[in-house]
C-alpha cells in the first residue's frame, strides 16, 4: 500500500497532469496554501484528501504532509512533476520486493519542450520514495529525507517541468535564496562575508565548467548565473537578517 503526496500553491497549470500519472497509488494527500486558482477543485477530481496550512518553508510543508499519509510508502512528487508509465511500473515493483527503506530516482528536467541535460540538472537525483517512518531534514528549501538506513536507486525517471520561461528561473532563484537565507542566520558574520564573495564563483565553475553547463548554450549559461546568483543572495540576505536581529 502506497500514499501519494504533493505541496501545492496556484497550481492548476500542470497539476491534473501529476494527479493522472500516480492513480496508481492508494492515497492521494494534497497539501495547499492558500491557491486562488482551481487547484483544490483538480484535486478533488482525484478525490485527494485536501488539507490547508499557511506556507513557512519546504520541509515543513513536506513534513506535515508526510505525518498525513495512512501507508507504508509515501511517493512524493511536486506539482510539476508526472511520472512515466515505466516509472510507475518500477515503484510498484520495488515497495513489493521490500528490499529497501528508501528509492532514489533519476530526473529528466525540461525548459519548455528541451530537456537540460548538463548543469545543475546532470545526474539529477532525488530520494521521493520512502517508508513513512522517515522524516524530513527541517531545512527551508532543497529539503532532504534522512534517517534511512538501506537506499536504493531506480531507473525510470521522474519528469520535472519547472520552467516554462526565464522569468520562471529567475523567480525560483528569489524565492530559494530568501529561504535559505533563513537556515544561515546563526552563520558567523565573518564567514557569511567569505561566502558571500567566494561561494558564488564556485558555484558558477562548478556548474558551467565541471557539470559541463555550457553544452545547454546559452540556456546552460543563464542557469548556472541564476544558480550562483541565488548563492549571493542566499550569504547577502542572511547577513542582512543579522544586523536588522
Amino acid at each position: 500500500m502506497i500514499s501519494a503526496f504533493v505541496i501545492t500553491y496556484n497550481s492548476e497549470r500542470y497539476l491534473r497532469r501529476c494527479l493522472n500519472s500516480i492513480s496508481f497509488v492508494d492515497e492521494i494527500i494534497i497539501v495547499d496554501s492558500n491557491s486562488t486558482d482551481s487547484t483544490l477543485s483538480i484535486a478533488k477530481e482525484f478525490g485527494a484528501k485536501v488539507f490547508t496550512r499557511d506556507f513557512h518553508n519546504f520541509s515543513e510543508k513536506k513534513e506535515f504532509a508526510r505525518t498525513q499519509c495512512s501507508h507504508e510508502w509515501i511517493l512524493n512528487l511536486d506539482a510539476d512533476e508526472y511520472l512515466l508509465e515505466e516509472t510507475a511500473n518500477e515503484i510498484q515493483k520495488a515497495i513489493s520486493n521490500d528490499k529497501c527503506d528508501s528509492y532514489l530516482i533519476p530526473f529528466k528536467t525540461f525548459f519548455k519542450d528541451r530537456q537540460i541535460g548538463f548543469g545543475r540538472h546532470k545526474n539529477e537525483m532525488h530520494l521521493r520514495l520512502f517508508r513513512r517512518e522517515l522524516s524530513y531534514n527541517g531545512v527551508s528549501v532543497h529539503e532532504k529525507i534522512v534517517g534511512g538506513r538501506n537506499t536504493g536507486t531506480l531507473k525510470n525517471p521522474i519528469i520535472h517541468t519547472p520552467y516554462e520561461d526565464f522569468n520562471d528561473i529567475r523567480e525560483r532563484t528569489y524565492r530559494n535564496s530568501k529561504l535559505a537565507a533563513r537556515d544561515k542566520a546563526e552563520v558567523n558574520i565573518l564567514l557569511l562575508l567569505v561566502f558571500t564573495i567566494f561561494n558564488p564563483l564556485f558555484r558558477f565553475i562548478k556548474e558551467y565548467i565541471f557539470y559541463l553547463g555550457f553544452l545547454d548554450g546559452i540556456l546552460g549559461l543563464y542557469l548556472a548565473y541564476q544558480s550562483s546568483k541565488e548563492v549571493f543572495l542566499k550569504y547577502l540576505v542572511a547577513i542582512k537578517m543579522k544586523y536588522s536581529g
